[in-house]
């Protein structure tokens, strides 16, 4: 990142004395101590400025870190969208250098790929909620997640007109189609296409034994296993 040229003096110039000392010292636990850590954690009571402080350390490790790795990616999780909304704009300390992308975890092969995807970007900040991202209780998600994951799948898909009902769930058909079509005109990042490709090969290799439903007659050892995915 040898043109970008960052200084962490302007979003460090507004912070209270204590903020600056919280971000000095979290700074030093990440980077610059001899035992320093992967993780620390800021628990000020509200109205302290935690944020502020997050906006110090951020600008703090983009200049530390502008020359020695290719890419940078801020991730911001945050209890509901429309905080994380509000506060990703506050903590992008470097303006139009940056990209800022509120999300969906489940999305990101969308944006990351292509001319304008992340991977392009020096800067990126990505915004996430728990609600969105890391909730995984039962729930069927988007037409637009679905629409992602059977293009990802549809190579191993046995039947694609099965595949288009099983996870059309219970979208209209215009509104599925649309889904489909929006996202079939966007690139997506190859490296977690195949990476997500593989997964149910990956799955099935590592298996002891042979899965089969409940009740079912063992197959016989002639019978091969045809490793796609049937809807």
């Amino acid at each position: 990142m040898p043109d970008l040229e960052y200084s962490a003096d302007a979003a460090l110039a507004p912070l209270k004395a204590f903020q600056r000392r919280t971000v000095d010292h979290a700074f030093a636990r990440l980077f610059t101590d001899a035992d320093r850590t992967r993780q620390f954690l800021v628990a000020d009571e509200v109205g302290l400025g935690k944020t502020m402080v997050a906006r110090g350390a951020i600008a703090r490790t983009i200049e530390l870190l502008q020359r020695s790795v290719p890419r940078i990616d801020i991730v911001y999780i945050c209890s509901n969208g429309a905080i994380a909304q509000q506060n990703i704009a506050r903590l992008n300390v470097v303006g139009d250098s940056a990209q800022s992308l509120p999300t969906r975890l489940t999305m990101l092969p969308l944006q990351l790929g292509g001319a304008r995807g992340l991977r392009r970007n020096r800067i990126n900040f990505i915004s996430l909620t728990p609600g969105t991202t890391f909730d995984l209780k039962s729930s069927t998600g988007k037409a637009e997640e679905r629409a992602l994951i059977l293009r990802i799948l549809s190579g191993l898909i046995a039947s694609l007109a099965g595949g288009h009902r099983l996870f059309q769930v219970t979208s209209g058909d215009a509104g599925w189609a649309n889904a489909r079509a929006d996202v079939d005109r966007q690139e997506i990042d190859d490296e977690i296409a195949a990476r997500s490709a593989s997964a149910p090969n990956r799955a099935w290799s590592t298996r002891s034994t042979p899965w089969r439903p409940r009740g079912r007659p063992t197959p016989h050892p002639a019978c091969r296993c045809d490793r796609r995915v049937t809807a």
